[in-house]
């Protein structure tokens, strides 16, 4: 295995990214603190460090920074501060063309900087609190680099754009359940989004922009009666794995033929798993509630948690 570095994002006024070097043996070595004042999620692309901010200008409008990194990956100098059109960005994506867009959550709204911005109007789902208006929660491009496919939590949706973030189709999760992030299959055949609300996950097959709904599993244990809310997925190779905040777990899936299974729910080793990453045969998990940031080895459905772990006070984002 090769050596990584990860960049996690620490949430808090005096918090910045943090960047370091993941050897093989699963320890961790802090190579710099980049001061931020709240990060909120981390893109890496072609030598630059995308890192969106949750409030650096007057106004409560979300921005973002881009830094250069050194031929160690280490972020140097910041080149931009920018500002994104709209409140509580949170979450990112920068294209090999280097175009970005970016979800605001309290905006509901995807935009495509510098300046195309597209406001979310449709009816919203039947949680009154958490789906009172639309949230757009995720960014993503599609695997043939084609559409930009963002989440939205408020209204239960997921919707596929072009590049220049015209409508392309939507499809829809269970009524209630919260669309929040997204992953492909390696084959890009198969989507699957994480549910906030309803602490679940649903395939959906993809094919030239359009998705089908296929199956939707709940990630949580039938005798769990504690509040729970999901969070991350992530896929890799025929394993799909998602996060649980409350139950605190790491729920390992498969997907075959047309239907999901749960093979394992493994302890996240703290509180409230916001995000987490793969890196080879380590999983990287940032607890957002207990601020520290876990490590395991992952052979499958088998998560092994390691001695490594680091203390932050608010890690949300954790990107190779």
């Amino acid at each position: 295995m090769a050596m990584h570095n990860i960049y996690i994002a620490d949430c808090v006024h005096d918090g910045g990214v943090y960047t370091y070097r993941l050897h093989s043996d699963g320890t961790a070595e802090l190579l710099l603190k980049t001061p931020a004042d709240r990060p909120m999620y981390l893109a890496k692309r072609n030598g630059k460090l995308y890192v969106l901010l949750r409030e650096p200008f007057c106004g409560n409008v979300s921005g973002l920074a881009v830094y250069e990194t050194d031929q160690t990956g280490k972020p140097h100098t910041c080149i931009a501060t920018v500002p994104v059109h709209g409140v509580c960005g949170c979450h990112l994506c920068v294209t090999e063309e280097e175009q970005v867009y970016v979800a605001n959550y309290l905006s509901g709204n995807v935009v495509h900087l510098p300046k195309t911005v597209v406001t979310h109007t449709d009816k919203c789902g039947p949680n009154e609190v958490r789906q009172d208006m639309p949230h757009t929660h995720f960014v993503g491009q599609s695997p043939d680099n084609t559409y930009i496919l963002a989440t939205d939590l408020g209204q239960d949706s997921i919707t596929v754009y072009d590049s220049e973030l015209n409508e392309v189709s939507t499809a829809y999760v269970p009524a209630g359940s919260g669309a929040r992030h997204l992953a492909f299959s390696e084959d890009g055949q198969t989507l699957f989004c994480v549910n906030e609300l309803a602490s679940s996950v649903s395939a959906f097959a993809y094919e030239n922009g359009k998705l089908s709904l296929l199956d939707t599993a709940n990630i949580l244990p039938e005798d769990f009666t504690g509040q729970n809310t999901a969070a991350a997925i992530r896929v890799r190779g025929e394993f799909i794995y998602a996060s649980n905040r409350g139950h605190n777990s790491i729920a390992c899936l498969t997907f075959h033929n047309g239907k999901l299974k749960v093979l394992s729910l493994t302890p996240c080793g703290g509180r409230g798993p916001r995000d987490f990453n793969l890196f080879d045969n380590f999983l990287v998990c940032t607890n957002e509630d207990s601020g520290n940031v876990t490590f395991f080895q992952v052979d499958g459905e088998k998560l092994v948690k390691l001695e490594t772990e680091l203390q932050l006070n608010s890690p949300l984002c954790v990107i190779g």
